[in-house]
C-alpha cells in the first residue's frame, strides 16, 4: 500500500471524526446566544453556524492522523454509514409527548418555528393574571415547566438546536433523521479512537460491536441527546490521546482543543460534569510533570465548562432543580477532587510526595489493580445480595410500581434495580465482552500507576491513553453504581450509550488484540481473530435482532396535523384529563399555535373519579371558560384518556357533542424491568375535543 493511501485512510479514520465533533460542538455553543436573542432562524443560524463549524473544524484538522489501511478506514466508515442509514430508515416519530424523545422533538420544533425561548404561553388569551392565580389552572406539562407567565423546556439546548436544523431542511422527517446522522459520526469517532489506542486493524470490530448494540440503535432512532454527546465526547477523547506524546505548541493546541470539546459536552448533557470531575486528577498529574499541554487543557476545560453551566442556568434552570439530588453530588465531587488535586500538586512540587515510600512502592500498582478487581466483582454480584431502593414517594417510583403490577412482579415501587446494572450491559454486549473489558481494565491500571510513579518531565512514559482510560473507568464505575434513571428498558439503557458501552467495547477489543498478538507466533491467528469477532459481535447481534426492523410512534406527526386542523382561529385548548394534560399541551401550544392550559385537581380537592373531583373540575372549567370568552376566545376542552374514556369525560363536563379528532393506534418500545426488551407494545393516540358549555343563566 502506498504511503499516500495510508495517510489518506488514516485521515478519514482518525482526523475527520474529530473535525466533525468540533463542528457539532461549536454549533451547540453558538446556538445559545442566538436562541436567547430570538435569532435562531434559517437566515441567521445557518450562515453563522456554517462559519463557526468551519472554523472549529479547521482548528481540529491539526490533530495528528494515524496511518491506517483502507480496509480499516473504509470498513469503519462503511459500518458507520450502514448504521446511520439503518437508524434513519427505522426512525421513530415520537411527537405526542410520552417520553424524553417526544419532549426533545417538541423542543426542537419550538426552536425551528418560534426561533427562541422561552415558550410563549399566550396568557392573555387564557384570561391573564386571573388565570395564573387560579390553583386549578396550570401551564406546565411533563418536560415543560411553568415559570411565571411562560413555559421553559426541560433539557439542555444543544441537541434540540441541532435537530431543529433537520426540520428546516426536511420537516418532521428531517428532524427525525438527524440523530441517525450524528450517530453515524459517533460510531466513526469511536472507531478512530480505537485505531489510536488499540490499532487501526481493530477499529472495524469496535465500530461494528457498538453500532449493533441495541441501546445505541435505540438512541440513534429517536431524538435523544446521546448521539451528539457520543460524537463530541469521543472527539475530546481522541484529542486527549494525541495530547500526551505531543510537545511544545502542538501540545498546547491539542490540550486546549480537548478541554474545549470536553466542556462543550455540557451544552448537550449535564452529566458531562462527571467526566470533568474524573479528569481533574489526570490534570493534576500533567501539571506536576509540567506537560506543555496541561495549562491549555485546564483552561479549555474550565472555560467551556463554565460557559456550559451558565447556558444551562439560563435555559434549563427548572430542570436543574428537579435533578438536584443527582446534580449536587456531582458538583460536590468535582469541588472535592479539585481541592484535593490542588493540595497534591503543591505537595508534589515541594517533593513531599516523593518521600512517601508507600506512593513509590512497587506493590502499589498491584494492590490498586486488585482493588479494582474487587470493586468489579462486587458490582457484578450485587443481584445476589442487594436490593437498591429509592424514596417510594418519588414520581419514578409510582411508574415502577405500575410496571411491576402489569408484569406480574412483586410491587415495590422504591426499587431502582440498579444492582442489575452490569447485567443490563451483558444483555446487549454479552458476558464475554463484559468479562474481557473488566480484565483489560484491571490489567491496564498497574501500567498507568507505574507510569505515574516514574513519569519523567513533560509526562514522558505515560501511556497516550491515560486520560481517556481514567475518565472512562471513573465515569463507568459511577454510572454502574448509580445509573440514576427510571429502570424500564430500553429507555433506561441510553444512560450507557455515551461512556459505558463504548468503554466496554474498546476495552474488550483491546483484550482480544492482546490475545491475538500474544500468540501471533503460533498458528491459527485467523481463527483467534474470528473467535474475537464472534465473541463481541455475536451477542450484540443476538440482543438487537428482535428489534432490528421495528419502528415506533409511526404516524404521530400526521395525527398532530389532524389535531391542529381541527382548531379554528380564536380557539383556546383546556386539557381536562390525565393523558391530555401529559401528552398534548406543548403539542397544541407549540405545533398548532393554540393557547393551551391544563385544568388540574390536586388530591386535596378530590381524588380522581370521586364526586369531589368532578365537582372541582367542573367548577374550574366554568371559571376558565368564562375568562377565555371574556378575552374574546372560544374555550375548547380536550381529553385523551386515562381512567375514564375521553368522550365520557367531556360529556360529564357538559359538552353536548364531543368530536373524536385523533384516534390512531401505533406502537412504542416495551417498558420491561427484568429482562432485555424484545419487541414493542401498542399505544393508542386519541384526542377528543368539544366547546366548553355556556354558563347556565
Amino acid at each position: 500500500m502506498s504511503s499516500t493511501g495510508s495517510t489518506a485512510a488514516g485521515t478519514l479514520l482518525t482526523r475527520v471524526p474529530v473535525v466533525l465533533a468540533a463542528a457539532v460542538g461549536a454549533l451547540t455553543v453558538v446556538a445559545v446566544p442566538l436562541v436567547l436573542l430570538d435569532l435562531w432562524t434559517p437566515a441567521v443560524a445557518v450562515p453563522v453556524g456554517l462559519v463557526v463549524a468551519v472554523l472549529a473544524g479547521r482548528l481540529a484538522w491539526g490533530v495528528p492522523a494515524v496511518a491506517a489501511g483502507w480496509w480499516s478506514a473504509g470498513g469503519s466508515a462503511a459500518i458507520a454509514l450502514a448504521a446511520g442509514v439503518w437508524a434513519a430508515l427505522t426512525h421513530a416519530e415520537h411527537v405526542v409527548l410520552r417520553r424524553d424523545a417526544g419532549s426533545m422533538a417538541l423542543y426542537a420544533h419550538q426552536l425551528a418555528t418560534h426561533h427562541g425561548l422561552p415558550v410563549d404561553a399566550s396568557v392573555a388569551a387564557l384570561g391573564g393574571a386571573a388565570a395564573l392565580a387560579d390553583p386549578n389552572v396550570s401551564l406546565a406539562s411533563p418536560a415543560f415547566y411553568q415559570v411565571g407567565d411562560h413555559v421553559v423546556p426541560q433539557f439542555l439546548l444543544g441537541a434540540p438546536a441541532l435537530y431543529s436544523l433537520g426540520e428546516w431542511a426536511g420537516g418532521w422527517t428531517g428532524m427525525f433523521v438527524v440523530p441517525a446522522v450524528l450517530g453515524a459520526f459517533g460510531i466513526l469517532a469511536v472507531a478512530g479512537f480505537t485505531a489510536r489506542v488499540v490499532g487501526p486493524r481493530w477499529a472495524p470490530l469496535a465500530a461494528a460491536t457498538l453500532a449493533i448494540a441495541q441501546p445505541v440503535l435505540h438512541a440513534d432512532r429517536s431524538t435523544y441527546s446521546e448521539p451528539p454527546a457520543l460524537l463530541v465526547l469521543f472527539g475530546a477523547a481522541t484529542l486527549l490521546v494525541a495530547l500526551l506524546p505531543a510537545t511544545g505548541r502542538t501540545a498546547a493546541r491539542l490540550g486546549g482543543g480537548a478541554g474545549l470539546l470536553l466542556g462543550a459536552c455540557g451544552f448537550v448533557r449535564i452529566d458531562f460534569l462527571r467526566e470533568v470531575a474524573v479528569l481533574v486528577p489526570v490534570l493534576a498529574v500533567l501539571v506536576v510533570v509540567r506537560h506543555p499541554g496541561a495549562r491549555a487543557l485546564l483552561a479549555g476545560t474550565t472555560v467551556a465548562s463554565l460557559l456550559a453551566v451558565a447556558a444551562a442556568l439560563l435555559t434549563s434552570r427548572p430542570y436543574l432543580g428537579t435533578i438536584s439530588g443527582s446534580l449536587l453530588p456531582l458538583v460536590a465531587g468535582l469541588v472535592l477532587l479539585t481541592a484535593v488535586s490542588v493540595v497534591v500538586v503543591r505537595l508534589a512540587r515541594r517533593g513531599t510526595l516523593a518521600r512517601q515510600a508507600w506512593l513509590t512502592s512497587e506493590r502499589l500498582p498491584t494492590l490498586l489493580a486488585a482493588a479494582l478487581g474487587v470493586v468489579l466483582v462486587v458490582l457484578a454480584s450485587r443481584p445476589l445480595w442487594l436490593v437498591v431502593r429509592q424514596d417510594p414517594q418519588d414520581s419514578g417510583s409510582k411508574l415502577v410500581a405500575a410496571l411491576q403490577l402489569a408484569q406480574g412482579l412483586p410491587v415495590d415501587g422504591g426499587r431502582t434495580y440498579a444492582e442489575h446494572s452490569i447485567n443490563w450491559i451483558a444483555w446487549y454486549l454479552g458476558w464475554p465482552a463484559v468479562a474481557l473489558a473488566g480484565a483489560a481494565a484491571v490489567v491496564a491500571l498497574p501500567r498507568v500507576v507505574r507510569a505515574v510513579q516514574g513519569a519523567g518531565r513533560e509526562g514522558a512514559g505515560l501511556p497516550a491513553w491515560t486520560a481517556p482510560y481514567v475518565v472512562a473507568l471513573g465515569s463507568t464505575l459511577l454510572t454502574l453504581y448509580r445509573p440514576g434513571i427510571t429502570p424500564d428498558h430500553p429507555w433506561a439503557d441510553r444512560r450507557f450509550v455515551v461512556v459505558v458501552l463504548p468503554a466496554v467495547v474498546v476495552l474488550a477489543v483491546a483484550a482480544c488484540r492482546w490475545v491475538v498478538v500474544r500468540y501471533a507466533g503460533q498458528r491459527s491467528t485467523g481463527v483467534r481473530v474470528a473467535i474475537a469477532v464472534v465473541l463481541l459481535v455475536g451477542p450484540a447481534v443476538w440482543g438487537t435482532l428482535p428489534v432490528a426492523t421495528q419502528r415506533t410512534e409511526v404516524g404521530e406527526p400526521a395525527a398532530v396535523a389532524r389535531a391542529c386542523a381541527s382548531f379554528a382561529p380564536g380557539d383556546v385548548a383546556l386539557a381536562v384529563d390525565p393523558r391530555a394534560r401529559n401528552e398534548w399541551p406543548q403539542v397544541l401550544r407549540g405545533t398548532c399555535d393554540v393557547p393551551t392550559a391544563s385544568l388540574v385537581v390536586p388530591t386535596s380537592q378530590g381524588r380522581a373519579g370521586t364526586t369531589e373531583y368532578w365537582a372541582t373540575l367542573s367548577a374550574a372549567v366554568q371559571r376558565e371558560a368564562a375568562r377565555i370568552r371574556q378575552a374574546g376566545g372560544t374555550p375548547v376542552l380536550v381529553a385523551a384518556g386515562g381512567d375514564t374514556d375521553p368522550v365520557e369525560v367531556l360529556q360529564r363536563l357538559g359538552v353536548q357533542d364531543p368530536r373524536v379528532v385523533v384516534s390512531r393506534r401505533t406502537t412504542e418500545d416495551e417498558r420491561v424491568l427484568t429482562h432485555r426488551p424484545e419487541g414493542v407494545q401498542r399505544v393508542d393516540i386519541r384526542l377528543v375535543t368539544g366547546t366548553a358549555p355556556e354558563p347556565t343563566p
